[in-house]
């Protein structure tokens, strides 16, 4: 008879593994964004809010502000307990850039709590060119392609948005490539905040 440990056992889910994270500011709030890959364990779109205890909250902040690319590498996890709210906390270290493309450990031993759970959608083969529409504020939203057939890319975009009630949930673009503008009535481009086309070429 074989005997599996718990950590031996926790190893076979199929969505245990290292789940990196983007983290970007919008409002005072920081937002992490699955880094998501086009097949895999890792093809899924996963944005949350996140919190660190109060001072790593400060320089975590200062962090986001003062680069271009913040990310996270948290210490393994199954992605499917975060979606379902059973793990709420994540641990790991910061990095200034990519931390698997050269970043700099930035933070270290950093606790992110989810506060809540924003968008959650399977990676699909889809036309490209659609963004999903998250409201975060009274005026503010948080625009995230969805990921379609590669070539594609993951954009994260800032934008003002009016009369959030009847905002569609999807945004349709007009084009396949990266936006630096929005010309929909009521939703105004802030600033890109997450670009990401590596990872999305084609095979």
């Amino acid at each position: 008879m074989v005997l599996f440990t718990p950590v031996v056992f926790a190893h076979q889910h199929t969505s245990f593994g290292v789940h990196g994270l983007a983290l970007v500011n919008v409002e005072h709030k920081i937002i992490a964004s699955h880094l998501p890959l086009p097949r895999g364990m890792h093809a899924r779109q996963l944005i949350f809010e996140v919190q660190a205890q109060e001072q790593q909250q400060k320089s975590l902040m200062r962090l986001i502000n003062s680069n271009s690319l913040v990310t996270f590498a948290p210490r393994a996890f199954e992605l499917d307990k975060l979606r379902s709210g059973e793990l709420v906390r994540v641990n790991g270290h910061v990095y200034q850039g990519h931390f698997e493309r050269g970043g700099v450990q930035a933070l270290t031993g950093l606790t992110l709590k989810v506060k809540e759970i924003l968008l959650d959608e399977p990676v699909a083969l889809a036309d490209n060119g659609h963004y999903y529409v998250i409201p975060l504020t009274m005026n503010d939203c948080l625009l995230v392609h969805k990921i379609g057939h590669l070539p594609s890319f993951d954009q994260l975009i800032h934008a003002k948005c009016r009369d959030q009630t009847t905002l569609p949930r999807l945004l349709d673009s007009a084009t396949d490539k990266p936006l630096d503008k929005i010309t929909a009535l009521r939703i105004q481009f802030v600033r890109s905040l997450y670009l990401e086309t590596q990872d999305f070429i084609e095979p």
